[in-house]
Parts: structure tokens; C-alpha cells; sequence
């Protein structure tokens, strides 16, 4: 079976137009034609019902098998490409999440010149997210945060690098400016603003709201960290952050709480090295070596 029947398949699959497959793809139309053709001939069935009675075309029972397998197969080939071009160019990866891992590469950096070409970094918003990427091995290495000091999970091995203590961050106008330092039960008729669901920090603010009896707090909620800051450096909405996510902010002025939650970043390690290159193992014992010192400071 030729490959490139089956891409051009799966677009007329889902254009059902031999025109605009043909020029999606820049060829002739009878190049799709014969493309169908010869599927449908190895496949002995008809993979598009393409009768004249019929107002367009559309998928036969088969061609609908096809479409599903079809497009597994290809996602299937990009990837072993992808993995043999990282092989042959020695493409080291590295889980990263811009709020949280852009705190720590310019420390980083410096050390990692032997690699820096050939780093290729997996981007995420979410801790979480990035967490199931390590545990599961489609990332080998990451900087997260997490509500937890520790991982249960088998296969990690975790680099503590800083622990830091959640604080209100309010304008300078807000009344709460001018307190050194705040109670929960101070806060119940104040509005938050907090990050969405699938968000460390949205988990540890609904936690402590409950721990600390404040009952249906009133919050907005949002994905992003900067909307957040804007929101709250603007009105007189509270935002529930850790100082990390918190860069130079003017604007912005630092409340702590009493008996604050504690937001840990650390490095997470899958210690799994049957499926990794042997320039990618030597990229994670250096990071590893390097959060040790981070942890030590």
C-alpha cells in the first residue's frame, strides 16, 4: 500500500472534492483519481460512493474504516520520522513551562552550552499536564510545580529547587496593602481572582478557601497568569499567587497570609532509560546535577 495514496485519500476523505484535494496537494486531479483507484483495488471495495445520483460524494461503510486507521498509520509515520530525525541530530528533550521554567534558564543556560543546540523543549501551561507526560515517558524531564511536596509515583525521581509560600498580590490602592500580614477569615467578602481548572495553583486556592471555612468565594477565573496580574494590579480583586509567577510587578503589592500554602517547584525525572538516546541520558544526569545544587542554595 503507497503511503501517498493515503494522504491524498484522507484529505478527499475530508474535502470529498477531487478539485480541491488535487490542488491542496498542487497535482492533477486524476492523480487523486487513480490514488483512490489503486486503494480501492488492493482493498477490493469501493471507499467512496461517487454515483451521479447522489448531489456530492460521500464515504462508503469501508471508506469510513479506512479514514480511522488511515489516519493512525500516518500520525504514526510522522512520528517515527520525528524520532529518527531527533536520533541522527541528537535532540535532547526538556519539559518546560514558561511561567515556572522561565524563572530558572538563565541560571540554567550556562551549563547546558554542550546541549543547547540540540535542546528541543516541550511546552506546557500546566504542571499537571506536564506531570503525565514525565510519569508516562513522553517527556523525560520537566520543571513543575505542585501543591505536594512529593511524587508517589515509582518511575520519578524528583529534585526539590524552591518552595515558596502563596500570597495575595493586590493593588497599591486596595485597602489589603496595608496590612504586613492577612487571615483567611479577613477575606470572606473579598473577590479573588484565580487561575482555571487543570491549574496547581487553582487546586491549593480551593483547598485553603475550604480549610479556612470561606465559604463560595467569589472568584473570576482565567488560563492566563498575565490576565490575572492585569486584573488585579487594576482593580480592587485579589489575586491568589505564588512569587514566582509574579515578575516585577510595580503595580502590584505582596500580602502574606497567615498559615499561607506552599507551592513546590521541583525537577521530576523519568527514571526510565531503556527508551531514551544515550545523549539524552547524559542531558538528564546533568540536570540532575545541577538541581542538586539549586536545592543546597
Amino acid at each position: 500500500m503507497n503511503l501517498q495514496d493515503l494522504v491524498y485519500f484522507n484529505q478527499l476523505a475530508e474535502t470529498l472534492n477531487f478539485t480541491a484535494t488535487a490542488e491542496h496537494f498542487y497535482v492533477s486531479q486524476p492523480s487523486i483519481s487513480m490514488a483512490l483507484q489503486r486503494l480501492e483495488k488492493e482493498l477490493e471495495t469501493v471507499l467512496i460512493d461517487r454515483k451521479r445520483l447522489h448531489k456530492q460524494l460521500r464515504l462508503t461503510e469501508t471508506g469510513e474504516i479506512l479514514v480511522k486507521h488511515s489516519t493512525h498509520i500516518l500520525q504514526t509515520v510522522e512520528q517515527v520520522k520525528e524520532e529518527i530525525h531527533d536520533l541522527k541530530n541528537q535532540v535532547v528533550y526538556f519539559g518546560f513551562l514558561p511561567t515556572i521554567g522561565g524563572h530558572f534558564m538563565a541560571q540554567l543556560m550556562p551549563h547546558l552550552t554542550k546541549f543547547s543546540a540540540s535542546m528541543k523543549l516541550i511546552e506546557k501551561e500546566s504542571s499537571d499536564a506536564m506531570l503525565d507526560l514525565v510519569c508516562k515517558g513522553q517527556v523525560p524531564l520537566a520543571i513543575i510545580g505542585s501543591d505536594c511536596p512529593t511524587f508517589s509515583a515509582e518511575n520519578l525521581l524528583q529534585i526539590p529547587l524552591r518552595t515558596e509560600e502563596i500570597a495575595l498580590w493586590v493593588s497599591p490602592d486596595n485597602p489589603l496593602a496595608q496590612k504586613s500580614i492577612i487571615m483567611a477569615s479577613e477575606l470572606q467578602d473579598e473577590l479573588f481572582i484565580s487561575l482555571a481548572q487543570g491549574y496547581t495553583h487553582q487546586r491549593i486556592f480551593e483547598e485553603w478557601t475550604k480549610d479556612n471555612q470561606i465559604k463560595q468565594p467569589q472568584t473570576l477565573y482565567t488560563k492566563e497568569i498575565q490576565t490575572a496580574l492585569s486584573i488585579a494590579s487594576s482593580t480592587n480583586m485579589v489575586a491568589f499567587m505564588s512569587d514566582i509567577l509574579v515578575d516585577d510587578r510595580p503595580r502590584l503589592v505582596r500580602v502574606p497570609i497567615e498559615n499561607a500554602p506552599r507551592f513546590y517547584i521541583s525537577l521530576i525525572v523519568n527514571k526510565d532509560h531503556n527508551n531514551i538516546t544515550y545523549f539524552q541520558k547524559e542531558f538528564n544526569e546533568v540536570m540532575i546535577e545541577i538541581a542538586k545544587t539549586f536545592n543546597n542554595r
